[in-house]
């Protein structure tokens, strides 16, 4: 990736913003070409970039930005009388892409607020939570390095996720070489989830 690349303008966060306060179909469908121009183009371009970039040094990971990018539109299903759009833009870089989030990856998620940056097994069964409990010691070895817990901090366990993450303030979204930062931290999250995926035996 080139360092002198540029992605997104501050219009990114004011979507973002003026979505919180207007999250409605209306709205949205009103605001669409906004939403195409200022949000998907430019995150979908940089998503692209990062898979090339990291395809490069892993190459497992093959997959194609629709693959890895989660739509904005929330899955009423479950959300029936809630708002119905995501306040942020998100990928999954793994080999498997978003529609397989038992596989260990490296998650992004863009918004208003905040950009977060998180890496680790997203969506396991229980047999798979109780396998790499048993190894965590694995995990241990490398997340306990200063680099790596200064940047992303202890183990986050639910019922059905183990993850490390870490908040960056949104205002560097305009930053050039923004693609450079992610990579480096990919860079910093891949000896752990190549090492969750050995003990899945994935």
């Amino acid at each position: 990736m080139e360092t002198e690349t540029k992605y997104f303008t501050r219009d990114y966060i004011a979507f973002f913003e003026a979505l919180e306060r207007n999250n409605n179909r209306e709205w949205f469908i009103k605001n669409k070409s906004i939403y195409k121009h200022d949000v998907n183009e430019p995150f979908n371009r940089f998503v692209e970039d990062m898979l090339k970039a990291v395809k490069f040094e892993d190459p497992s990971i093959d997959i194609e930005v629709s693959d890895a990018v989660f739509r904005i539109q929330k899955d009423m299903r479950f959300n029936r009388h809630g708002e119905p759009y995501k306040l942020f833009k998100s990928a999954l870089i793994s080999s498997k892409g978003r529609k397989r989030r038992d596989e260990p990856g490296f998650y992004l998620e863009m918004g208003s607020r905040y950009i977060k940056i998180a890496l680790g097994c997203f969506k396991l069964g229980p047999a798979q939570i109780k396998q790499i409990e048993c190894h965590l010691y694995k995990v241990y070895v490398l997340t306990e390095r200063p680099r790596f817990k200064s940047t992303f901090g202890a183990l986050i366990r639910t019922h059905n996720s183990l993850t490390f993450q870490t908040l960056i303030p949104v205002h560097i979204i305009d930053n050039v070489g923004l693609d450079q930062l992610f990579l480096t931290y990919w860079r910093m999250s891949k000896p752990v989830i190549d090492t969750f995926k050995t003990i899945l035996n994935k």
